[in-house]
């Protein structure tokens, strides 16, 4: 795609500027990068226009009224470090040469008489210039991007090991010198960061940009650690994040207290703020040197499993650990049991709910530990699949179950509708539900649609709605709705030239940056690129 270059004239003699401006009329007609956007007649006008319109190439006269050409771009240069200046002269001082030469003016042209092959080589040769400025600017921006990813990628493999124990003080102790992490012989505590609903996560966002999500709430758990003290934060694997709060004081209990509360919240507030993702985070105690490192570590991961019986945004510290009854084991299987034996073909969705509001209460009464849970619920999906195997059509397999990044009540919602798909095996309710689900993102296209919205409209849990959609559909519920939000744009522009901000609006995307990326992904073009190509 060929870049174009706006223009801006200042020169104080009326006859120059129609000079130069009957120049770039002509111009256009042969050369359309090009683009005159302004004009002025003193150097104290032009700055004033020059910094509103940001031209990438400003002509000037140097002797002018009230400000001459070379003082003007003097103070334009560090507020538009990569605009290209030429200048006219009627004189040939050297003072001015000189000054011309400190300024870094890319060229120095006589106006009497204005040759345009003098003006036509200046043009070329500031787009050179600019083509290279931005080649640079581009091949800093991915070195940037590279460098923090690596820096990421190595700080996850360090405190993986780290916490495994696999890295002696002495080393870790020279890494965190090299890493510039300096407070580890201070007091600090460990949290862990644990996004909610992960199972949608992975069936809404390609790998690609479930790693590009992840690199951001890295970025943004470690910015809101350093708004509030010292510490660090990195990515500990699949759903969870690891980091660390360090001050240099001795803190009371109730202040410790007070410090993780107030972290936590404003991680969970920043995280759904910026990122639209929802996490929990739990808190360990405070611990002080290398040594204890995996200790701290052990507190916080045995707070996070309280996580479980949470839904999300919720911030534990070991003041608030949940009381388990491992002892209420047996009656719990008992019920699924009496569950299994009454659950018949063609049995109500509402009085599926019913059994496992029942269960549901139990639970809330007698919470038993995850590790002892979960699998008593992969055995209720287990034998729901056998109880109603004989001729159903439904390809499910039992390690389909995604039982472990869910929450509790995620994982009942799951086997709810599951169970009610498989006791009406062959009536297709679900692929009208997938169907009432397009319909309902089809009228709401223009709106910032969410899964948990979508699944709402049409009576399912969101983790098994997501997972549902992208078995029916073979695509995920946020790619399905990304894509229809850009064939939507694309009928827009093929009606009116739509401003970026324009387009958002219309297909209901807040950020045009993002709007840039997946128009680009989907069409290989820019939407001004598209415009042009198409008009043409």
């Amino acid at each position: 795609m060929v870049r174009n270059y706006t223009c801006f004239i200042v020169d104080d003699e009326d006859l120059i500027i129609q000079r130069l401006e009957l120049f770039f009329n002509e111009l256009s007609l042969r050369d359309r990068r090009f683009l005159l956007v302004g004009k002025a007649n003193n150097g104290l006008n032009g700055i004033e226009e020059i910094v509103k319109l940001k031209p990438d190439i400003v002509i000037s006269d140097i002797v002018m009224p009230r400000m001459d050409g070379i003082s003007m771009i003097e103070q334009l240069k560090p507020e538009l470090p990569h605009t290209q200046y030429i200048l006219l002269t009627a004189y040939s001082s050297f003072e001015y040469a000189q000054r011309a030469i400190q300024a870094n003016v890319l060229e120095y042209i006589v106006k009497v008489p204005l040759r345009e092959a003098d003006l036509n080589r200046a043009l070329d040769k500031a787009a050179g210039i600019l083509n290279e400025v931005k080649k640079k600017e581009a091949e800093f921006q991915s070195l940037n991007v590279s460098v923090l990813e690596n820096k990421y990628r190595v700080r996850k493999q360090f405190f993986n090991e780290l916490i495994r124990g696999e890295i002696p003080s002495h080393r870790a102790s020279d890494f965190a010198n090299r890493m510039q992490f300096h407070f580890f012989q201070a007091n600090y505590c460990c949290f862990i960061v644990e996004m909610n609903l992960y199972e949608s996560f992975r069936n809404e966002y390609a790998a690609a940009d479930q790693n590009i999500l992840k690199y951001a709430i890295t970025n943004i758990i470690e910015e809101t650690v350093m708004n509030g003290g010292i510490g660090v934060a990195a990515e500990l694997s699949d759903n969870r994040f690891i980091g660390f709060l360090s001050w240099e004081n001795n803190r009371s209990d109730m202040e410790t207290e007070y410090a993780c509360q107030s972290l936590g919240g404003q991680i969970i507030s920043h995280l759904h703020q910026y990122l639209n993702q929802r996490v929990s985070v739990a808190f360990g105690g405070p611990h002080r040197g290398w040594e204890s490192i995996k200790q701290a570590y052990t507190e916080a991961k045995n707070v996070s499993e309280d996580f479980y019986y949470h839904t999300e945004k919720v911030v534990k510290t070991p003041v608030h650990r949940f009381q388990y009854h491992n002892d209420r084991k047996e009656d719990f299987q008992q019920k699924l049991a009496d569950f299994l034996a009454w659950v018949k073909r063609n049995v109500s969705k509402e009085e599926i709910e019913k059994e496992f509001a029942d269960l549901n209460q139990f639970v809330t009464n007698h919470k038993i530990q995850k590790s002892i849970m979960a699998p008593m619920l992969r055995d209720l999906y287990r034998d729901i699949t056998l109880k109603f195997k004989s001729g159903n059509k439904l390809t499910t397999e039992v390690a389909e179950f995604p039982i472990e990044f869910m929450a509790f009540r995620e994982q009942l919602a799951y086997i709810v509708d599951f169970t009610f798909e498989y006791v009406h095996a062959g009536q297709l309710v679900h692929r009208a539900e997938i169907m009432l689900a397009m319909q309902f993102i089809e009228k709401n296209l223009k709106q910032r649609l969410t899964l948990e919205a979508i699944a709402e409209e049409v009576n399912l849990a969101p983790s098994y709605f997501s997972s549902l959609f992208k078995k029916t559909m073979n695509e995920g519920v946020i790619s399905y709705i990304n894509r229809k939000k850009i064939q939507l744009a694309l009928e827009l522009l093929h009606v009116q030239d739509y401003s970026l901000l324009e387009l958002c609006e219309e297909v209901g995307i807040v950020n045009e940056g993002y709007l840039c990326k997946l128009f680009k992904e989907y069409t290989g073009d820019t939407p001004k690129q598209y415009r042009i190509k198409m008009t043409r």
